[in-house]
């Protein structure tokens, strides 16, 4: 029961993370974060081990990518 509430609390997390990209206009940012989420899901995904890593991969790379905004550049200088 105990882990079924952490996974909660960190999926909870997550998503108040990408409402603050959101909310702060980073667009890509949340785009690269739902990439990231899918990719994930499809590799370790159809499980509850597997979905349990993808929530706490997703959220680690969800708060690197705010400390550490990604920089798109399309060709465009």
């Amino acid at each position: 029961m105990f882990t079924l509430l952490f996974i909660g609390a960190a999926t909870a997390f997550s998503l108040i993370v990408l409402k603050m990209k959101l909310e702060a206009g980073r667009y890509g940012d949340v785009a690269l974060d739902f990439l990231a989420l899918t990719v994930l899901s499809i590799f370790f995904g159809h499980t509850l081990g597997g979905m349990i890593i993808v929530i706490f991969s997703s959220l680690i790379i969800s708060i690197y990518l705010y400390i550490y905004p990604p920089e798109f550049s399309f060709g465009l200088y």
